[in-house]
């Protein structure tokens, strides 16, 4: 330090800091506890209001230590010494000692310094100010509550870490050990690591350039809460802080975007650990994602849409969660853990449909194997028209293969280029190749895709979304399009081998038998869903449930339990309903004919009324119709039809009420049109 600026004299305040002025410029804070007590030093009283207006900690330094290197020569002393006096009361001591030492304290040295300069874009990338590190400062004695309040002010985390560097960077020089310490304490010794060399090293660029580049596929994919942030934080990947930062949001794709953002920040090994954690948690398919290792693979993105846009509103309408035992099932084949089950038992409300979503969600999170065990699940809990919705139908076709006549008697190895075909076929398919764009387009524009490709003369697995989808793959392949196809799409790769055509082949028995599908498994339509649900609170006094009438129905024996166990009758009623609204379009006349045989006639009444309004809601009066043998229960009938009445009397009365309201207003604008006219004449 240089402290003598003119031999055997006492050196001046203004050549002491000119002397010194990089090393007061790089760790003097022009803090506003500093500012406060250099107001009193009156030489810096009439330029302090502008000092302090500067935009910028620079600038606001600048200003001051310019007006500070032109003091008079007969207030040198005087200015310095209350300088002195502002610095150390402003906790600046170890500035203060550049120009009076009486302490230990120095500025931070250069080696430190040019430690975390030199360091300072890795460190930005990895330090996490919000993971305890400030609170170990401030309890160190490196930083104060002034500097967390600076800090913590920040919202975006690199910025955030610029702030907490520039801060420490002011620091006397014992504040660098203190930093080291804070870093190990808060178990981000991979940051240590890039200054001394000492403990794990930060994630490489290569894993972190992975968790970047894949992150949109991973948010939609990684579920956190399936048990991967409780093992992580076990296995010491992420700490307390993170865990609870990256469950402070609800959404499942913002939940997985900021462990990813965490993990970004930790220590090489946490990738390989949460590679492993992943697959401890039923999870490889998010491992496929990032390494494109493994077996698993994550469910295809149509079965998705499909689950999370196209048909979700129709399958969360109708999936029965409550009483189908949908639930077990699911835990039965893997598919469910308990972290699954637990957040759709607890879901809030408590209904079916927020509880349908949650399934929904989470299943569109797994496998496509996991995928393929949920409709599994719902064939087996009598749910079969949900998974038809869900995937559709399927048509086989088998392809075969023409090669020619001379490459035939030349090239034993024929079995092995079918060998080869197949494998290519499937691969196209999987990754939707280039040679396979122009057939996938025009499938899929018809509602059709192409979901399986096996062995056995290569089959070909069709997908029809609906009947009408169905009707187009028909007609792609009786005009001969869909071979045409086939043959323009892998032909050309393999005619070197003696490939000359492929022949598609599709039986009628297949396309029947994908129609009869259809036709069984057809969801229930919103009309008579409607009728079922409008008609509940007449039902629950008129309806009566008994064994004969449950026969008569196609009820699984958990749903046929869940109706009987119900605490009250008006409870069996809703039940009932409730479940008759979520099975196949065919319940709903089999609910009717069943009513009918057990001579509940005033519930058939009521349960056509609504029926007759949701299909017709304008007309003044509904059609009851009437089965041959509701003659001797005509009172039933009778009083179904006033109850119907009755609704339509009050239906047609508030639209009466709106038509009349609606002409006063227009009458009394027209009045006011009229008066306004009648007072420009008079003034005329």
């Amino acid at each position: 330090m240089a402290t003598e600026a003119v031999s055997g004299s006492r050196p001046k305040f203004s050549q002491l800091l000119r002397a010194n002025f990089e090393r007061v410029y790089r760790c003097l804070d022009p803090s506003l506890n500093l500012f406060m007590q250099l107001t009193s030093v009156e030489y810096l009283q009439h330029p302090m209001p502008l000092i302090k207006s500067q935009p910028t900690q620079n600038q606001k330094l600048d200003a001051l230590l310019t007006h500070l290197q032109d003091v008079p020569d007969h207030l040198e002393e005087s200015v310095m010494n209350d300088v002195i006096a502002a610095l150390r009361s402003s906790g600046q001591g170890h500035v203060a000692n550049i120009f009076r030492q009486e302490t230990d304290e120095v500025p931070m040295s250069d080696a430190h310094y040019d430690l975390i300069s030199k360091n300072r874009i890795k460190l930005r990338e990895f330090i996490n100010p919000k993971d305890r590190l400030i609170d170990h400062l401030i309890s160190s004695g490196a930083f104060t509550e002034t500097d967390r309040s600076a800090v913590l002010s920040i919202t975006q985390l690199d910025e955030m870490t610029d702030e907490t560097l520039n801060i420490l960077l002011r620091k006397p020089d014992s504040a660098f050990d203190k930093f080291m310490s804070a870093l190990n304490e808060t178990e981000q010794c991979h940051v240590t690591y890039m200054i001394t060399g000492v403990s794990n090293p930060p994630m490489t660029a290569e894993h972190r350039e992975m968790l970047r580049n894949k992150m949109p596929d991973l948010c939609k994919y990684i579920d956190a809460e399936n048990g991967l942030l409780d093992v992580l934080y076990s296995y010491s990947v992420i700490t307390k802080c993170d865990v609870e930062r990256i469950r402070s949001v609800a959404d499942y794709n913002t939940v997985a975007r900021k462990l990813l953002e965490s993990l970004l920040r930790k220590s090489d090994n946490a990738f390989d650990k949460f590679v492993t954690v992943l697959n401890e948690t039923g999870q490889g398919h998010v491992v496929y994602l990032l390494t494109g290792e493994g077996d698993s693979r994550p469910v295809k993105e149509e079965h998705r849409k499909r689950m999370l846009a196209m048909n979700r509103s129709e399958i969360v309408n109708t999936l029965d969660s409550k009483t189908s035992g949908i639930i077990t099932a699911l835990m039965s084949r893997g598919v469910f853990s308990s972290y699954d089950e637990a957040r759709v038992d607890s879901a809030v409300p408590d209904t079916d449909y927020k509880r349908n979503e949650i399934i929904l969600d989470l299943i569109a999170r797994k496998s496509q194997m996991a995928f393929f065990n949920f409709i599994s699940a719902l064939n087996d809990t009598d749910q079969t028209h949900v998974a038809v919705a869900m995937i559709g139908a399927n048509v086989i076709a088998k392809l075969k293969t023409v090669y020619d006549a001379g490459n035939r008697n030349g090239n034993s190895a024929l079995p092995n280029v079918d060998a080869e075909l197949l494998d290519y076929i499937r691969e196209m398919f999987e990754h939707n190749g280039i040679v396979v764009s122009r057939l996938n387009r025009i499938l899929s524009a018809k509602g059709v895709a192409v979901t399986d490709i096996r062995d056995g003369s290569i089959q070909v697995t069709f997908t029809c979304n609906d009947d009408d989808s169905l009707q187009n793959l028909r007609n792609l392949y009786t005009s001969g399009q869909l071979q045409d196809l086939f043959v323009e799409a892998f032909c050309p790769r393999f005619a070197h081998k003696g490939l000359e055509s492929m022949k598609l082949e599709i039986t009628d028995e297949m396309f029947a038998q994908c129609a009869v599908t259809f036709s069984r498994w057809t969801l229930m339509t919103t009309e008579h869903r409607l009728a079922l649900k409008s008609s509940t609170k007449w039902l629950v006094d008129t309806m009566t449930i008994s064994a004969d009438l449950l026969d008569k129905l196609s009820l699984c024996k958990r749903r046929r339990q869940g109706i009987v166990r119900a605490a009250t009758r008006e409870q069996q009623v809703k039940t009932l309903l409730d479940i008759v609204s979520r099975q196949p379009d065919s319940a709903f006349t089999q609910l009717l004919n069943a009513l009918s045989d057990t001579q509940q006639f005033k519930a058939v009444s009521c349960i056509r009324g609504f029926l007759s309004l949701e299909k017709n809601p304008t007309e003044n009066e509904m059609d009851f119709s009437k089965s041959n043998d509701q003659q001797d229960s005509q009172d039933d009938a009778n009083a179904g039809s006033e109850m119907w009445r009755h609704k339509v009397r009050r239906k047609r009365e508030d639209e009466l009420k709106i038509t009349i309201e609606n002409n006063l207003l227009k009458l009394i604008f027209c009045l006011a049109l009229v008066t306004t006219f009648l007072q420009l004449v008079s003034l005329q």
